[in-house]
């Protein structure tokens, strides 16, 4: 507001002294003009009635002879004082207009919107620092799992964009350099109910800077941060940073998985799938040779979790370095099927078109299965807007890295305990899966599950502390019991993880 107030009376000083010395100038003009009244005698107007005049005549809303018709001297001096009066009115109207249109007073002022919208949320908050594809997608999801969320956004057309979507013309929006500390703290980094820093921005060096930033200023404060450079997300970790999301790291994670253990790999997908939508069904990738197309940052993960699996391969890249250190490699383009044949595509069981270009990927798989209709098909998608084209490819597993940092950064910021039952879940035995599966199934009717937290800690204690003093003994049993029906009947949930002592 301080700010509003100095840029206003900074361009407004010099039309306001000019349209106050004009206006009086014309009162002391105007009263000393001498009159006539109805009897003859000569008179002069009161002080308050040439100021009364002077303003109704500047502003050319009205024209009266008060208190008496004028003389010729009177309307002489009028006509006179009329031009000074409406260009000091029409210079001070013209700043202000250009004040208003200046893009700096508009900053202060989207600023100062933003600040009050921020100061006015009560609920705890998650500040996102980006809002992209991947920042959409997270503030969406925090609106529907009752959290509320502040954007930071570098880019103004997305955040005018964002303030378009009916979805989010609540979220408090701020079209600047997230990484800036004076931002982060004008988006309620100080505020006692944020809950955390969530960057989703494509630059590597920025999410570092704002990570760094969140947590030297607030470290009791989760901070989650998408990184897809190795050496960035090393030096996140090494400073505290809750959880470093690589989406190139996870996915191919996730494809040893679905290579070594099939229904892990459907009850990891099942529980970080958005809320309410179709189950996938079972994944069973062959074993065999399997063909990497690039292997850039994407595929050279890929690569790796395909040699932790013992699975043979053959790369195929333009980019002979890329090449160096691998048995079997092919130098050429994974979207001609010359280079294909030479890789060896009619003996393979799986082809990975990992590119940097989606429409390289899409003629990857293509030509693939052109020549190999029973290869296992998984292709990256940089690139939103593609989903119906890469959905129609006939790719079994698609790469999106927008959808993977959304859906794990969702899953952690909003039930925490979610990681620690998934990494329980990757080194249980294969049984420990089936069981969980068996369990999910009972209860989810075809339909991702909505995940919550039952925090039994201070006043939502109350209740147990009373029973235990009355010599009930608590069960599990008790909190999954539906209170609403007369029936021994147990709600639809499956308790996955309890943790004593947090």
């Amino acid at each position: 507001m301080n700010d509003i107030v100095w840029l206003t009376m900074r361009r407004m000083r010099t039309p306001l002294i000019a349209l106050i010395l004009v206006y009086f100038c014309s009162v002391f003009i105007i009263a000393s003009v001498p009159g006539i009244d109805p009897q003859g005698a000569p008179t002069r107007m009161t002080y308050l009635e040439a100021a009364y005049f002077v303003a109704i005549m500047a502003t050319t809303i009205g024209f009266g002879e008060i208190p008496y018709p004028f003389t010729d001297a009177q309307r002489l001096t009028a006509y006179i004082l009329l031009l000074p009066n409406v260009v000091a009115w029409l210079y001070s109207i013209g700043t202000i207009l250009g004040l208003f249109l200046d893009p700096q007073f508009r900053e202060v002022l989207q600023r100062s919107r933003f600040s009050q919208r921020v100061r006015g949320l009560g609920d705890p908050f998650f500040i996102v620092c980006g809002f992209g594809n991947t920042g959409s997608m997270v503030v969406n999801g925090l609106m529907h799992r009752g959290l509320h969320a502040v954007v930071l956004e570098k880019k103004a057309e997305s955040v005018q964009r964002m303030f378009l979507d009916e979805r989010f013309q609540r979220v408090p929006g701020l079209a600047c350099n997230p990484a800036s500390r004076a931002h982060l703290e004008l988006a309620g980094l100080s505020a006692p109910n944020c809950r955390g820093v969530i960057v989703t921005t494509n630059d590597d060096h920025a999410n570092l800077k704002i990570s760094i930033t969140a947590k030297l200023l607030r470290p009791e404060l989760t901070v989650l941060a998408r990184s897809e450079n190795r050496r960035v997300s090393d030096n996140m970790s090494s400073f505290g940073t809750d959880y470093v999301v690589d989406p190139y790291a996870i996915f191919s994670e996730r494809l040893f998985l679905a290579l070594s253990s099939p229904v892990k790999y459907l009850v990891q997908d099942w529980l970080i799938s958005v809320p309410g939508s179709t189950l996938r069904e079972a994944l069973n990738p062959p074993t065999g040779r399997w063909i990497v197309c690039g292997a850039g940052r994407f595929g050279s993960r890929m690569l790796e979790q395909l040699r932790e699996s013992a699975m043979p391969f053959t790369v195929v890249d333009v980019h002979p370095d890329r090449l160096e250190g691998f048995e079997y490699g092919v130098l050429g383009r994974g979207t001609e099927a010359a280079t294909l044949l030479e890789a060896g595509i009619k003996d393979a069981v799986g082809i990975i078109a990992g590119t940097g270009d989606d429409v390289d990927n899409l003629s990857v798989i293509l030509t693939a299965l052109d020549l190999n209709r029973n290869l296992f098909v998984v292709g990256r998608q940089e690139n939103q807007e593609n989903d119906q084209l890469f959905d129609a490819s006939g790719a079994h597993l698609v790469a999106r890295r927008s959808l993977i940092v959304a859906r794990r950064i969702l899953a952690v910021a909003t039930t925490p305990l979610l990681q620690t039952f998934l990494q329980h879940l990757v080194a249980s035995p294969p049984e420990f899966a089936e069981r969980t599966a068996g369990r999910l199934k009972s209860v989810l009717d075809g339909r991702a599950p909505n995940l919550w937290v039952v925090d039994l800690r201070g006043n939502m204690a109350d209740g147990l502390r009373y029973a235990r003093e009355d010599g009930v003994r608590l069960k599990l049993g008790h909190i999954t019991h539906n209170t609403r029906s007369e029936d021994a009947e147990d709600l639809s949930c499956v308790c996955l993880v309890l943790e004593r002592g947090a």
